[in-house]
C-alpha cells in the first residue's frame, strides 16, 4: 500500500506573472500551479514522490504603472494571485509625470486612507473593486544596471518606504550590487520606528525565531531575492524585515555560499519563498526551463530544509504561515485544485 500524498501549500511571494513572458498562457500556468503540476522539461514531467506541492498564493510585484495596473487586474481574475504596486529602480527614470501619484493613490485607496484635499493631483485612481492589493513595490536600489541615476533611485525608494509606512502595506525591496547602500537606507529610515509586531509562531525543531515579536507596528516589508551576507540577514530581520529566498539559495556555485548560510541562520519566522519568475530558475532546473514558474518554489523549500536539517513539510508550513501573516492573506487552500 503506497504512502498517502502530502499536500504542501506553497506561497510564491514574488512572481512577475504580470509581465509579457506569461501573457500568452497565464491561465494554463496558474491552473497547473494550483493543481501541483510542474511545467514539462523536454516532454517529461517533473515530480517528487515524497510530497505534492501546489500553489496556494502568489504575489505579483510591479515594475511601473502599467504593470501595477496589470497586477491589480490579475488579482481580480485569479483568487490565488495578489497585487503589489510600485516602480522598480531600473524604471525610475522612465516614469512619466503623474505615475507615482497614481500608484500612491492606489495604495492609499486600498487601505481606505483619505487623500489630502489640497493635493495638486486629485485624479481618482482606477477602481480597486475586486482587486487584492497587499504590498508596495517592487522598489529598491540597483548599481548593476545603469538604467537610472542612483540619486533618482534612492529618492523614489524612500517614497515607497514612506508609502508603506502610511498604509501599513509591506514594501517589496530589490537590491542588486547595492546591499551596503540598502543597509544604510533601511537603518536611517527605521531609526525612529517602533520594533515590529507579529504574533509568535509555533515553535519548530529548528530555532531561532525573531526576537522582535511584541511591538505594535507591522513589518516594513521584505528584502526580496536575498543576496546578502548572513550578517546582513540578521541585521535586516532585527529591523523587522522578512527575507525572500529564491533561486540563488539553490545554486551550488561557491559565490552563492553566503546566501545559503544566511538561509541557514536567519530567523525561520522571517523567511519567505519566492521565484522572481520568469527569472532565476532554481537548481536543478536552471537552464532546462524556458522560464521560471511559481511552483518551482518547491525546490527552494527543499534546499532550505537541507540547510536547516528540517523536513520540507516544516519549511513549507512555516514559510506559508510567514507569508500569510505579512500579506494578511485570508484562509489559504490546503489542497490542490484539480485540473
Amino acid at each position: 500500500m503506497s504512502a498517502p500524498v502530502r499536500f504542501l501549500p506553497l506561497v510564491d511571494t514574488h512572481a512577475h506573472l504580470n509581465l509579457d513572458a506569461f501573457a500568452a498562457d497565464l491561465d494554463d500556468v496558474v491552473a497547473r500551479s494550483r493543481s501541483g503540476r510542474f511545467p514539462e522539461i523536454r516532454g517529461r514531467r517533473v515530480e517528487d514522490a515524497l510530497f505534492r506541492p501546489f500553489l496556494a498564493a502568489a504575489v505579483c510585484p510591479a515594475v511601473d504603472l502599467e504593470s501595477s495596473l496589470r497586477a491589480l487586474e490579475l488579482s481580480r481574475r485569479f483568487d490565488v494571485l495578489y497585487a503589489a504596486v510600485g516602480i522598480h529602480p531600473n524604471h525610475a527614470a522612465l516614469a512619466e509625470r503623474g505615475d507615482w501619484e497614481t500608484i500612491e493613490r492606489l495604495a492609499l485607496a486600498a487601505v481606505d486612507v483619505k487623500v489630502d484635499a489640497n493635493d495638486s493631483n486629485p485624479a481618482v485612481p482606477p477602481s480597486l473593486d475586486g482587486a487584492k492589493l497587499v504590498a508596495v513595490g517592487e522598489t529598491g536600489l540597483d548599481r548593476y544596471w545603469d538604467d537610472a541615476p542612483f540619486d533618482v533611485q534612492l529618492a523614489l525608494f524612500l517614497k515607497h518606504l514612506e508609502l508603506g509606512r502610511r498604509t501599513g502595506l509591506p514594501v517589496l525591496i530589490h537590491s542588486r550590487d547595492a546591499n551596503d547602500d540598502l543597509n544604510a537606507a533601511l537603518r536611517d529610515f527605521c531609526a525612529d520606528a517602533a520594533p515590529v509586531a507579529q504574533p509568535k509562531s509555533p515553535s519548530l525543531p529548528n530555532p531561532p525565531n525573531s526576537p522582535n515579536l511584541t511591538a505594535k507596528s507591522p513589518s516594513p516589508g521584505v528584502v526580496h531575492s536575498f543576496s546578502g551576507t548572513p550578517e546582513q540577514a540578521l541585521a535586516w530581520t532585527e529591523l523587522g524585515f522578512y527575507l525572500g529566498f529564491g533561486g540563488f539559495v539553490t545554486y551550488p556555485n561557491r559565490k552563492f555560499a553566503e546566501i545559503a548560510e544566511a538561509a541557514r541562520v536567519a530567523p525561520l519566522d522571517r523567511i519567505l519563498l519566492e521565484t522572481d519568475a520568469p527569472f532565476l530558475t532554481p537548481h536543478p532546473l536552471r537552464g532546462k526551463l524556458e522560464r521560471n514558474e511559481p511552483l518551482t518554489t518547491a525546490f527552494v523549500a527543499k534546499r532550505i530544509a537541507e540547510l536547516r536539517g528540517l523536513s520540507v513539510a516544516d519549511v513549507v508550513r512555516q514559510t506559508t504561515e510567514n507569508a500569510a501573516r505579512l500579506f494578511r492573506f485570508p484562509t489559504l487552500p490546503t489542497e490542490p485544485t484539480p485540473l
